[in-house]
């Protein structure tokens, strides 16, 4: 069975990943597209030819569609694609199409898959150059297919308010206004509802990313009726959150290890993570994060208090004990709004039915909610690897890397090797390599050799995306790649923006993407984005240190130093916001602030990259000696290639220029990965118009973002020429 995806894009794919030949080529899916929508009358050979090759003699345009019709039977791994002779039409038995099913869920009244079913504008960034009567055809069709998209999600939206349920209303108000930003009334209602949750923060943070949004793309400020709401938040006083009423909302609270030691705590962990993504796979369920629930890991409390501060109706909790081959495995489910229990099963099974039990769990718990659809027969649970201790060692993996500190990395490494090697098609294990090797070869999360760690961590994101070309994982860390390594700013972009076609709430993909972007010099964009990020997982400080980030880079350093001193209440002890701060305190001159800043942090957890950042500090307050002997043990270091770091900083500080030039080279060679933001860096604002630094930049391709022609392009480019009708940089 093949599948056309036209939402967020166009491609065909079958069981094994995309199709090729003649199936990957433009005017083939462009006629694939064209016969998309269905119907039992299909689209007629005359009409086809028209908008394929309307400039042709008719002659020609019917040998052409001949040709390319022969292509596609011979090419695609199914027999009878089409149906029909004068008429064509998709025979449904061997090709199914998202949009097809759009319409198909609308008729039923299932609004919610509907809503869930449309990934994207329709055919978003593909175009014919040669034929404009396609084109207008899209663009017909994308609007007709947006607009029924957009009074799918009023309906429910407002089916959400009859029932009371202010959660799933906020979550449907929340895509409306994503699809269409210019809609003052659906921006106004998702304010209110979050205020009528008690959300002022969420709601205000909504509100920044909006006016940010509409500042970078439509040089506009918000109507006045969304800014009357924005006016009475900011004048509001912070109050507790209301108590929710029941709602399909939900969190998977860490389940207990009961085993007497943390061995097998790794287990208990990712029970707790492959049910949250499981539940994520029901329409009409909302899920909070596993980084938001872990908060709670080791902690008791009241269950209505937990719900309240998760914004969710219900809470599963649980416990897991591992012995040998056998699980057993106990879960409850809380009601948030009176803390009773609405559910709870014991189960016991051998550990190589986990997969079964994740399912069976599952539906269970889906089963206890009042839901106003069913998940169906299709399975909830992936099963991502038929080797069950490749499956154990994929685990242990993730329980390892999620600590996000250099030992935990390592151990990563070590956990998805073996992972793979018991299962060489295992792509999301082969993912979970990439990102260890590439945040070790990163100077702010280890000290590896980029020269060594990228290419390590290409290969294997390439195998990942190999074995399953729609891994939203893999095309993000394959992004990064190109973004921190090879320095191919376009081909970054593009995979940034499959990784989001893929999974739509990715807070790492959005992250990652809102960083990009602040190299790349499109601070509005950038800044809009990370707070989208941090909406989808705002208990992640790695999420909420990208906020800080884009400030800094974008030089607002009042607000960056307010987002750092926010996480730093929030989740004090961070290596990595110690580090910021002392860098945004030396990019603002303040440099005995920095100082004061940097040496807070105990001797032990000094990265090179924060004792790069404390030699700029002591170069600023005059103490030149330390900051050249710090300097000087930190190179050493680095010519032995034991780990790159930025050593500019100081140098610069003390007016070295081609001391610093040296470094900048000398990084270039070894591909530095913080040099990928080279062009907006704050330290290298003396010295942009210096011969050797002109020449860096321009070796790196990034000669058009310092003089803002890159920003300016690419926003265009991501624009198709005028705005999406679901953009997904507008941020809450």
């Amino acid at each position: 069975m093949l599948r056309l995806h036209t939402f967020g894009g166009l491609s065909v794919e079958g069981p094994d990943g995309p199709v090729g030949g003649a199936g990957s080529q433009r005017k083939a899916l462009a006629l694939l597209a064209l016969l998309s929508p269905g119907g039992p009358k299909g689209v007629s050979r005359e009409r086809l030819g028209a908008y394929l090759w309307a400039e042709s003699p008719e002659d020609k345009v019917s040998h052409r569609l001949t040709q390319l019709i022969y292509s596609l039977r011979r090419d695609l791994p199914v027999e009878d694609v089409f149906l029909g002779t004068a008429e064509l039409r998709l025979n449904p038995q061997v090709i199914g199409t998202d949009v097809q099913d759009f319409g198909l869920a609308l008729e039923a009244g299932d609004f919610a898959g509907a809503a869930r079913t449309y990934a994207g504008p329709f055919l978003e960034d593909f175009f014919l150059d040669d034929a404009p009567e396609f084109e207008r055809w899209v663009e017909e069709e994308r609007g007709r297919l947006a607009e029924r998209f957009r009074a799918t999600l009023e309906w429910l939206a407002d089916e959400a308010k009859r029932r009371n349920d202010l959660p799933a209303m906020a979550g449907w108000l929340l895509k409306l206004s994503q699809a269409d930003p210019l809609n003052p009334e659906a921006v106004a209602r998702y304010l209110e509802t979050l205020e009528a949750l008690g959300d002022r923060d969420g709601a205000l943070r909504f509100a920044r990313s909006y006016e940010a949004l509409l500042r970078a793309e439509f040089e506009m400020v918000p109507d006045p009726l969304v800014a009357t709401v924005i006016d009475r938040l900011k004048q509001q006083p912070v109050r507790r959150a209301l108590s929710l009423p029941p709602s399909p909302a939900i969190a998977v609270l860490p389940f207990v290890n009961l085993m007497p030691d943390n061995e097998n705590e790794y287990f208990s962990d990712g029970m707790t993570e492959e049910l949250t993504k499981a539940l994520t796979q029901v329409t009409g369920l909302r899920v909070a994060s596993t980084i938001a629930a872990r908060r709670y890991k080791g902690k008791t409390g009241d269950p209505r208090e937990v719900a309240e501060e998760l914004g969710v109706s219900a809470l599963v909790s649980g416990s897991v004990r591992k012995v040998g081959n056998r699980i057993r495995l106990t879960a409850h489910l809380v009601s948030g709004v009176d803390g009773c229990d609405l559910w709870s099963e014991t189960y016991e099974r051998a550990l190589d039915n986990v997969f079964d039990l994740q399912e069976e769990l599952s539906r269970a718990i889906v089963g206890a909610l009042p839901l106003h659809t069913n998940p169906g027969t299709r399975p909830l649970v992936r099963v991502p690897t038929p080797v069950l201790d490749a499956y154990t060692f994929y685990l242990r993996g993730r329980y390892s890397t999620h600590k996000r500190t250099y030992e935990g990395l390592s151990l990563g490494v070590e956990y998805f090797e073996q992972a793979v090697e018991r299962d060489p098609r295992f792509a999301l294990a082969h993912a979970g390599l990439a990102e260890c090797c590439i945040l070790l070869g990163f100077p702010e999360w280890g000290n590896a050799p980029p020269l060594k760690s990228m290419p390590r961590a290409k290969a294997a994101v390439l195998e990942a995306l190999r074995l399953d070309p729609r891994l939203p994982e893999a095309h993000t860390w394959l992004a990064v790649i190109h973004f921190l390594f090879d320095w191919d700013w376009p081909a970054a972009e593009e995979e940034f923006r499959r990784a989001l076609q893929l999974r739509r709430e990715n807070a790492y993909a959005e992250a990652w993407y809102a960083m990009f972007l602040s190299a790349m010099g499109r601070h509005e964009e950038s800044i809009s984005r990370v707070f989208y990020a941090e909406t989808l997982e705002p208990a992640a400080p790695a999420i909420r240190l990208c906020v800080p980030r884009a400030y800094y880079f974008a030089r607002q350093y009042s607000a960056a130093l307010e987002s750092l001193e926010d996480l730093n209440r929030a989740e004090p002890g961070i290596q990595l916001t110690t580090t910021w701060l002392g860098r945004t305190f030396c990019a603002m001159g303040q440099y005995a602030d920095a100082l004061e800043r940097l040496e807070q942090l105990p001797e032990a957890q000094r990265t090179p990259y924060h004792l790069s950042t404390m030699a700029a500090a002591l170069a600023g307050v005059g103490r030149h000696d330390e900051a050249l002997k710090l300097c000087g043990s930190l190179r050493r270091e680095v010519e032995a290639g034991n780990f790159t770091t930025p050593l500019v900083d100081a140098h610069m500080v003390m007016g070295d220029v081609e001391t610093a030039m040296d470094l900048l080279e000398a990084a270039e060679q070894a591909r530095g990965g913080h040099l990928a933001w080279l062009a907006t860096e704050p330290i290298y604002d003396r010295v942009r118009d210096h011969p050797r630094y002109r020449q860096v930049v321009e070796r790196m391709g990034l000669l058009a973002v310092r003089s803002g022609e890159m920003g300016k392009g690419a926003s265009a480019r991501d624009q198709g020429g005028s705005t999406s009708p679901n953009d997904p940089r507008l941020k809450p």
